[in-house]
């Protein structure tokens, strides 16, 4: 700064020198930009020293003329990954208020066009798959505007594609990025040489959980199979979603450059042997209830496991026994051995049963749950004075698919679920029956504060006399997963007695609507119409309803009031715990 001496009468304009040469105390830069799209603005304002030093209030006049002259480049360079080469850019500074205005007004021009795209692979991998479906991914095409992103975007995807198929020696023998800005042209080179693909050398997995035969059905790495990243970590996925382990971790090892080969190794940790678990409950249908469910996940090292369950509420009385033999893929494919035990009380009717049963269960590529089953099944049904005893050996199938994107607290989802299940005289029924059962259920959702809900539910019995069926495959309907309003399994035909006896058939349709109105807690109003049919052409009953559904860890508490709208009677309350789908 200048130095000011005596005299007074040099003191002005000394005090005029050192007003220039101090900062502009208090000024900030204004930035306008006009001409660009959105994105190349960002990009601009991104690399402008002009932007960055904008709410700075210590920059003196000369400081911000520098940054100006600066920017007319910086503008330019920011451009260039749009493919922009050759824009028009007027600009000016000027002072305002306080504010230093900068205005860039831009004529971008043609960006700069790709004339010729030289993508190669070479070496072991030039046929490989999935290098090729990145080069057909890629948005760098012949014609197309330059986006350097897109470049780098592929140039990486080869490189990371490369290594996770086992070419640890890839690298580019040409990468290069070729603009002719006077032809408004760009040429793209990348060479791919990707040397030998490696292979899978020494498995070490860290267990003595199974046997060696399961364990080669759970993971299908080969020694001397291409290595494959992704089929490691499917290795390490498989592992973990067995009942067996409680984690696993898979790790690479160094690549032989010698024999081209890689070691994998994984480590594990076992499963809790056994699980208990204790419920109590009360719903409206069931009343006060209890269970007990005991899951032995590990029997022995060919990895069978079993299940025993008790489960006791004022309707029904269930002790039950599980056998799972793991079969094919042990993921996918299991042999179930079951054991039933069941007291129940079925309209006006006492069932009392004795099942035991195989089934095989497959879950497919899709999803789909799909179960064969066989049950020799005795039971004695009782109805007023009358007692009848069926034993029977009943084959059916079953398929089922629940897809979500939450489990347990769905906003869009749907699950499907069908029996098609029978007997014969032969095989020991006192008359030939068939009995098929569908329900559906579906999840929408508007915005994050309204759900609704579709259900539907069709049961079709193929027999003569009603009577000649044991209770346990007649169908009900009423309570709080039917049709609200009415009481559990209280709709039905009714022999001349007037002993609701239950019906061939099954109708039932649901609507309801839901308002989340704080937190986990949501109101609701639906609607429900259905009933347990001798004929199809017989009556529904419907119900209205509204509640207060409260969203919990494990199901969704449903509190409801319903009515009928067919027949005069009071409202009825529900009380339930359940998933949503």
């Amino acid at each position: 700064m200048p130095t000011c001496r005596h005299p007074v009468r040099r003191l002005l304009p000394c005090l005029l020198a050192c007003l220039v040469a101090m900062p502009a105390w208090g000024a900030t830069i204004s930035v306008s930009i006009s001409g660009v799209r959105p994105e190349v603005e960002s990009n601009i304002r991104a690399l402008l020293d002009l932007s960055r030093y904008a709410e700075r209030e210590d920059l003196s006049e000369p400081g911000i003329r520098r940054l100006y002259a600066r920017a007319d480049g910086q503008v330019r360079e920011a451009m260039q990954p749009f493919g922009y080469y050759r824009p028009q850019i007027s600009s000016r500074l000027e002072p305002e208020n306080g504010t230093w205005r900068v205005v860039f007004e831009i004529d971008p021009g043609e960006p700069v066009r790709i004339a010729e795209l030289d993508v190669r692979l070479e070496g072991d991998g030039r046929d490989d798959a999935e290098l090729l479906a990145v080069i057909r991914a890629s948005a760098l095409q012949p014609g197309q505007a330059l986006f350097h992103p897109d470049y780098d975007r592929l140039r990486a995807s080869l490189q990371n594609t490369a290594r996770s198929r086992g070419y640890f020696e890839a690298k580019f023998s040409a990468r290069r990025l070729e603009i002719d800005p006077e032809a408004n042209e760009a040429r793209v080179v990348l060479h791919l040489q990707t040397g030998p693909r490696y292979r899978f050398g020494d498995i070490a997995i860290d267990q003595d959980l199974i046997g060696q035969q399961l364990l080669d059905r759970v993971v299908t790495l080969r020694s001397g199979d291409p290595y494959d990243a992704a089929e490691v970590l499917r290795a390490q996925y498989r592992l973990s979603d067995t009942s067996y382990f409680a984690r696993a971790i898979a790790e690479t090892g160094t690549p032989d450059q010698a024999d081209h080969t890689v070691p994998i190794s994984i480590a594990t940790t076992a499963a809790t042997r056994q699980r208990i678990r204790v419920g109590l409950g009360f719903a409206t249908d069931t009343g006060p209830r209890a269970s007990l469910d005991v899951d032995w996940r590990r029997l022995n090292r060919a990895g069978h496991s079993a299940r025993t369950a008790i489960s006791v509420s004022g309707e029904r009385l269930d002790l039950s026994g599980r056998y799972r033999i793991p079969i094919g893929d042990p993921l996918t494919e299991r042999l179930l051995l079951r054991a039933n035990i069941t007291e129940e009380e079925l309209g006006d009717l006492t069932s009392r049963r004795a099942d035991l049963g195989a089934s095989v269960l497959t879950v497919s590529d899709n999803d789909w749950q799909r179960m064969l089953f066989t049950g020799l099944l005795y039971e004695r049904t009782e109805v007023g004075n009358e007692t009848r005893e069926d034993t029977l050996l009943i084959p059916g199938g079953a398929l089922e698919k629940l897809d979500a994107d939450d489990v347990l607290f769905p906003r869009h989802g749907y699950r499907l679920w069908g029996e098609l299940r029978g007997s014969h005289q032969a095989l020991g029924a006192d008359e030939d029956f068939a009995r098929l059962h569908l329900v559906g259920s579906r999840v929408m959702s508007i915005g994050q504060d309204w759900r609704f809900f579709l259900r539907g539910e069709i049961g079709v019995g193929l027999v003569d006399d009603l009577e000649n069926l044991p209770a346990s495959q007649r169908f009900f309907a009423g309570g709080d997963q039917s049709v609200r309003g009415y009481g559990f399994n209280s709709l039905g035909p009714r022999d001349a007695d007037g002993n609701l006896i239950g019906g061939r058939h099954l109708l039932f349709a649901s609507v309801e609507v839901e308002r989340r109105i704080r937190g986990r807690v949501a109101l609701a109003a639906f609607v429900d119409a259905g009933n347990a049919l001798e004929y199809f052409g017989d009556g529904v009953e419907a119900s209205v309803g509204t509640g207060v559904n409260i969203h919990t860890p494990v199901g969704t508490l449903r509190l409801s009031v319903a009515t009928s709208i067919t027949e005069s009677r009071g409202n009825r309350y529900h009380l339930s715990l359940r998933p949503d789908l």
